[in-house]
């Protein structure tokens, strides 16, 4: 009995090593990764802020009118539920869908450019 008893805490702490794989070699590493990340999203919100100026300003200087106008709001809104994607996937450390969350905030802000450019 105690040799199952070993074999299966050997079985479970064999799984929770390979967790530490994943750890860092250093602050560094830790440090740098986080300086990149908080960069990718600063890029990300002065991109939808760019976008969201254009936006205004095409709307206010009459080249940007009705359907087109409309589509380019609503994809406008889409880019902000993007940024707010990032936000959520930074604040909470989750690499996976942060590189996720930029993604989609990228092409959301160039189909809302796209659509104030005409295009």
């Amino acid at each position: 009995m105690r040799k199952l008893i070993f074999a299966a805490a050997l079985a479970a702490s064999a799984a929770g090593l390979s967790a530490c794989a994943t750890i860092p070699a250093g602050p560094g590493e830790v440090a740098d990764r986080t300086l990149l990340d908080e960069r990718g999203a600063l890029a990300v919100e002065l991109a939808y802020r760019a976008a969201g100026v254009a936006l205004e300003t095409a709307v206010d200087a009459g080249r940007l009118t009705g359907e087109r106008a409309a589509t380019a709001a609503r994809l406008e809104n889409r880019a902000y539920a993007a940024v707010l994607a990032v936000r959520a996937a930074y604040d909470t450390g989750n690499a996976a869908t942060y590189a996720e969350a930029i993604d989609e905030a990228q092409a959301a802000v160039a189909a809302a450019l796209a659509a104030i450019k005409g295009e």
